[in-house]
Formats: structure tokens, C-alpha cells, sequence
């Protein structure tokens, strides 16, 4: 077996593993959806919609945006088991210093952010109880980073769940139990990232792969990779915080709590292509810094496959989260699911982003100039959104969302070409984005003409045929690069 057959059969297997993890935390999420929804307001998911739209702004603010810095120095670094773990000590004791100044910081000007941010929260116990967590999280975040990086996907998966599976049963602890509404699911995971944080710390040293340490020479060959990169990681946050802030604010923290709903199931779209993303990065970094024979051609034939699979989970979210959410939801909640296409069809255009950006993150020139298309990007839906979302409500967001990823793919593939053509087609993407629309207007076409509130068998078998269709379609198109992975995985199963 060569060793390109061998590194895209890792990428693949990896990205299952992640995709996998992924979905399976998303599927408990789901079914104890309907337990949520009956001792959680509307209220209460709009007050935890923009605590976590906080807190994913403002890890980027308080780590620097290191952790992209400890996947790219890590391809460089591996080598060299030392300065590996110099590196690493240098970095951890850097952000957790930065999170607890961050988190002072804003304790001081508390006043400020329950005037502009958490509008009509208190500061006290809500916004306590995030920021203590912003504290921790950013810990968990990096060892994710850590281990992504060195393609460890197994372990990473494991860990993933476990902290799932426990901030889970706190949060049910806290909510159901003693029903403590909003509150209990913010202290879940504060005290999940507090137990987090030990744990890494504990397992970084066992292993003996970090030492504590100030390099301040390896810490500022990161600061110069990250700092750049981190209008980059906050333009897109910030658009979305502001976003759930105005949508709060111009009508209720309610509306607010039904798109929470709506997003839940819609990002689970995005939670595979990010997963799949943790394994194609790392993966397309040796391909780049290898550079063997018939490179790009590996490449392409992998995005291909890839970006068909996105699709498929894509078209399926789409469809069939109306009949999970009338059937099992609380009415309050029912209008949610006429959100999730249009989140949906936005995340399909992200698409070309993801396999796009991991280029510009490899060429650290190339990195600096990601603001330019994240910062225009979310300047274009800050702008829009304060005008759409008075007028339109959730469906200005949406709009706007879609008009500024439009724009920010656009100037991404167009750096992306301009530093490396690594073989990716422009064309094999819009194709993809074509055809998941097209599946997801035909197949919603009876739900939004007949079935808007009432769930439907003969309906739901029609979404069924749809989805199969979708696969032959997809089939057809990769026959060639889905028939050359599943005889070399036949092949080594016989050998085993």
C-alpha cells in the first residue's frame, strides 16, 4: 500500500471518529430536547444563546487565538520531543494567565457588560458563573487543539464524551433536579471545565509532554502566528453575538430561545464539518509539507468524498427536524423548525470555507490575511443584521448570515488560489452546494404547502425517498474515489 493510500485512508478513519463523537453527543442532545424544553423557558434558552455566544467570543480574546498557533508549530516542532513541551508549557501558562486577567477585567466593568451584552441578566449569579467558566473552558479548548494536532482522534473522541456526557449530567442535576432554569446549565459548565482543566494538567505531565516554563522565544513565534489570525477567529462571534443581542433586544429573549432551538439542530451541520475539518486539517499540513507524487490528485479525491458525506448529514437535518420537533418538543417551540433549512443552506456554503482555510493556515503569510475576508464578512452582517432584524426578525439574521458567508468564502478561495493550488475545484464545491439545495427544496416542498404544525407518516416516508435518491445521485458522482477506499479497506480487513 502506498503511503498517500495510506494517509487519506487516516484522514477518513479519522474523520468518522470525530463525526462520530460528534453526532453521538448531538443524539443525547436531542432526545433529552423534550426534557430541556419542559423545565427551560424560551426565556431561559435565550439567556444560555447568548452566554454561549459570549463565551465563543471571548476564548478567542483571552487565549489569543493560540490554538490555531499549537496546530500549525506542532507539524514543526514534533521532532524535537523538548521544545515540544516547552512549547506547550509556554502556552498554557500564558492563556490561563490571560483568562484570569480577562475575567477580572470584565468583574470591574460589570455594569457595561449587563448594559450592552447580557441586556436585562443580572450580573449576579448569571454572568458570574460565565465568566468563571471563560476562565476554565479555554484549558479544555487547548488540550482539543493539542491532541487534534497530533492526529490523536481516538483519544480526543473519548475525552470529548467524557466531558459531554459529564457536563451533562450535571446540567440535568441542576435543571431538572433542583431547577435552577438557565443558571443550572451555565454552573454545569463552569464546574465540567473546572474538572477539565485538573484532568489535562494531570495527563500533559504523566505523559511527560509539557513543561512549565515562560519561552518567551517560542511564546512569541506563536503570538506573531496567532495574533493575526485573531480577527480572523472573532469577527464571525462577534457578528453572531451581536446578532442574538438584537434579536433579544428588538423583540424577547423568547424569539431568541426559539432560534436557540432552531440553531441546535442546525448546527449539528456545522459540528460535522468542523469534526471533519479536525481530521482533513492536520492531514492536508503533511500533505502540503510532504509534497509526494500525485499529492493534489489525493487531495481533491478526498475533499470530493468528503464534502458528499457533509451533504448527506446536511439534507438530513434539514428535512427531518420538523418531525422531531412537532412530534416531541413543547408547542412553544414548534415554529423553530421552519428556521432550520435556511441555518442549513447557509452552513452548505461553508463548506468551501473549511477545506479552503486549512491552505491560508498552513502558509503563515497566508494567515495574516484571513481577517480580510472574516472582519468584510462580518462587518457586511453586523450592518445587515441591525437593519434586517427590526424588520424581519430571525429571518433578517438568517439573510444576513448567508449574504456575509457568501462574501468571506469568496475572498478566501481567492487568497487560497493566489498562495497554493492544491488541486481543490471551485466547481466540485458548487456543484455540491447545488444539489443539497435542490434535495432540500424538493424534499420540504409538501411540509411548507400541507403540513406546516402537524406531523405526517405519509410525509416523513416522502423525506425518506428523498434522502435515498440524494445518496445514489452522490454515489454515481464518487463511484470512482468511494470504490478505491472501500476495496482498500476490504483489503486490510482480510489481512487482519
Amino acid at each position: 500500500m502506498s503511503e498517500n493510500t495510506g494517509s487519506s485512508r487516516k484522514v477518513i478513519t479519522n474523520s468518522i471518529i470525530y463525526t462520530a463523537c460528534g453526532l453521538l453527543q448531538k443524539c443525547f442532545s436531542f432526545f433529552l430536547l423534550p426534557l430541556y424544553t419542559a423545565y427551560l423557558s424560551p426565556n431561559d434558552y435565550g439567556v444560555t444563546n447568548i452566554a454561549n455566544s459570549f463565551l465563543s467570543t471571548m476564548s478567542f480574546v483571552a487565549a489569543f487565538s493560540l490554538y490555531s498557533a499549537v496546530s500549525r508549530f506542532y507539524v514543526e516542532l514534533k521532532h524535537d520531543k523538548e521544545k515540544l513541551r516547552r512549547f506547550y508549557g509556554s502556552v498554557l501558562i500564558f492563556v490561563f494567565v490571560s483568562c484570569l486577567i480577562i475575567g477580572v477585567l470584565l468583574t470591574i466593568f460589570r455594569d457595561l457588560l449587563t448594559t450592552y451584552v447580557f441586556v436585562g441578566i443580572d450580573y449576579y449569579p448569571v454572568v458570574l458563573v460565565c465568566l468563571v467558566q471563560l476562565v476554565f473552558s479555554c484549558q479544555h479548548t487547548l488540550h482539543t487543539y493539542i491532541l487534534r494536532s497530533q492526529q490523536k482522534a481516538m483519544k480526543c473522541s473519548l475525552l470529548t464524551l467524557a466531558y459531554f456526557f459529564v457536563n451533562l449530567g450535571l446540567s440535568i442535576s441542576f435543571v431538572v433536579v433542583w431547577k435552577m432554569g438557565a443558571l443550572g446549565v451555565l454552573l454545569a459548565g463552569a464546574l465540567s471545565a473546572v474538572i477539565y482543566t485538573v484532568y489535562f494538567i494531570i495527563d500533559m505531565c504523566w505523559h511527560k509532554e509539557i513543561r512549565f516554563c515562560m519561552d518567551f522565544s517560542l511564546l512569541k513565534d506563536a503570538l506573531k502566528y496567532s495574533i493575526p489570525i485573531m480577527p480572523h477567529n472573532l469577527s464571525t462571534h462577534i457578528a453572531h453575538l451581536v446578532s442574538n443581542i438584537l434579536i433579544g433586544g428588538t423583540s424577547s429573549l423568547s424569539n431568541l430561545g426559539i432560534y436557540s432551538v432552531a440553531a441546535q439542530f442546525a448546527n449539528i451541520a456545522d459540528t460535522v464539518q468542523n469534526y471533519v475539518d479536525s481530521a482533513y486539517g492536520p492531514w492536508l499540513y503533511e500533505k502540503l509539507h510532504d509534497q509526494e507524487q500525485g499529492y493534489k490528485n489525493s487531495i481533491r479525491q478526498v475533499a470530493g468524498l468528503l464534502i458528499a458525506v457533509i451533504g448527506l448529514f446536511m439534507l438530513g437535518i434539514a428535512l427531518f427536524a420538523q418531525d422531531y420537533i412537532l412530534l416531541l418538543v413543547q408547542k412553544s417551540y414548534a415554529f423553530a423548525w421552519r428556521y432550520v433549512p435556511w441555518i442549513v443552506l447557509v452552513y452548505a456554503i461553508k463548506t468551501m470555507y473549511y477545506f479552503y482555510v486549512e491552505v491560508l493556515f498552513y502558509y503563515k503569510k497566508a494567515s495574516r490575511m484571513l481577517f480580510i475576508a472574516t472582519f468584510t464578512g462580518s462587518v457586511v452582517n453586523v450592518f445587515l443584521s441591525a437593519f434586517m432584524i427590526p424588520q424581519w426578525g430571525v429571518y433578517g439574521s438568517i439573510v444576513a448570515d448567508g449574504v456575509a458567508m457568501v462574501i468571506r468564502v469568496g475572498i478566501i478561495v481567492f487568497i487560497s488560489k493566489r498562495f497554493d493550488d492544491v488541486g481543490l475545484r471551485l466547481r466540485d464545491f458548487l456543484l455540491d452546494i447545488f444539489i443539497v439545495g435542490m434535495f432540500v427544496f424538493l424534499g420540504l416542498a409538501p411540509s411548507y404547502v400541507k403540513y406546516q404544525e402537524t406531523f405526517n407518516f405519509v410525509n416523513l416516508l416522502y423525506k425518506i425517498v428523498v434522502v435515498v435518491v440524494y445518496i445514489c445521485v452522490q454515489g454515481f458522482i464518487h463511484r470512482k474515489t468511494a470504490g478505491t477506499l472501500g476495496k482498500m479497506l476490504l483489503n486490510k480487513l482480510r489481512r487482519r
